[in-house]
C-alpha cells in the first residue's frame, strides 16, 4: 500500500457533520447502496482478474462514476487514518462517492509504532463512523519501529480488542507476506488476513495460516483513477460474505 502522512488540524466535529450531511443527500440520489447497508452484489465472475481495490490519498481525486462502471470491483477499502492524528484528506470524498455509486466500502487504519493504541483507535473510530461502513474495519500493519515483536503483537491485539468493542467485529489485518510471517504469525492466523504479495504465486502463511484477500498487484490501472492502484482478489474459496460487516 502507498501512504502519505500529512499534518492534520483537529476538526473532528466539523468533519463528522459534513460527512453525515453529504451522505444524507446522497441517499436521495443514485445507487442502491444508498438505501441499504449492503448493496446488492452480483454473482461472482470466475474469470475476473480482481475482486476489489484499496486506495489512499496517494491516488488523489477519484472519479467514482467511472470506477463503479467496472463490474469486477466488488469492494473498496479506503485509508481513513494513520497514527494518532493523521486523517486522509480524500477520505470523505472517497467514502461518500463510492457509496453513492453502490460500491461496498470499508475503512482502514495504518498502525504507527510511535503513538499509543488508545489514541490511534480514537482517531480511527471518530473518523471511520461505524454506521457508514459496509465492510469490517481493517488494520494495516507494516512497520515495527522500536517495538519488539511481542510489543507489536500486544499493540495489534489491543487495537483488535477495541475494534471489536466498538464495531462489533474483529478487524481484518493487512500486511505484506514477509512482514506478517516474521512478526505476526501464527498469533493472528485465526483472523481474516489481507496479504500483500506482488507475484503470480499466492501468499503462503506460516503455521498453516490462510489469507482472506490477496493484494497481488500495486500497479493496477482502473478508469477514473489517475494513479496506480492496488488490485486484490479473494482466496480460492472466499467471497464477499467473508468481509461484510454484520448488520445490527
Amino acid at each position: 500500500m502507498n501512504h502519505q502522512v500529512l499534518t492534520y488540524h483537529h476538526r473532528p466535529l466539523l468533519a463528522i457533520i459534513v460527512l453525515t450531511m453529504v451522505l444524507m443527500c446522497s441517499c436521495q440520489g443514485n445507487g442502491s447502496g444508498n438505501r441499504n447497508k449492503h448493496p446488492q452484489v452480483s454473482p461472482r465472475n470466475e474469470q475476473a482478474k480482481y475482486d476489489g481495490i484499496d486506495i489512499s490519498s496517494h491516488q488523489g481525486y477519484i472519479d467514482w462514476a467511472k470506477v463503479s462502471s467496472d463490474k469486477d470491483i466488488r469492494f473498496v477499502y479506503i485509508k481513513a487514518t494513520e497514527g494518532a492524528t493523521y486523517r486522509s484528506t480524500h477520505y470523505v470524498h472517497n467514502l461518500t462517492q463510492a457509496r453513492r455509486y453502490g460500491l461496498l466500502v470499508g475503512s482502514y487504519h495504518y498502525l504507527s509504532p510511535t503513538s499509543s493504541i488508545d489514541e490511534q483507535f480514537e482517531n480511527f473510530s471518530n473518523y471511520a463512523l461505524k454506521h457508514l461502513q459496509n465492510l469490517i474495519p481493517m488494520l494495516d500493519v507494516e512497520v515495527r519501529g522500536e517495538w519488539s515483536r511481542s510489543q507489536l503483537i500486544d499493540s495489534v491485539e489491543k487495537f483488535c480488542q477495541l475494534t471489536e468493542e466498538y464495531y462489533g467485529v474483529q478487524p481484518m489485518i493487512y500486511s505484506t507476506m514477509g512482514f506478517y510471517n516474521k512478526n505476526l504469525a501464527p498469533h493472528f492466523n485465526k483472523h481474516r488476513l489481507y496479504i500483500g504479495r506482488y507475484s503470480n504465486e499466492e501468499p503462503e502463511i506460516n503455521w498453516e495460516g490462510e489469507y482472506t484477500i490477496w493484494q497481488y498487484s500495486e500497479t493496477g490501472i482502473i478508469p477514473g483513477i489517475d494513479a496506480y492502484v492496488d488490485l486484490c482478489r479473494y482466496s480460492k474459496d472466499g467471497w464477499i460474505d467473508d468481509i461484510l460487516l454484520p448488520e445490527k
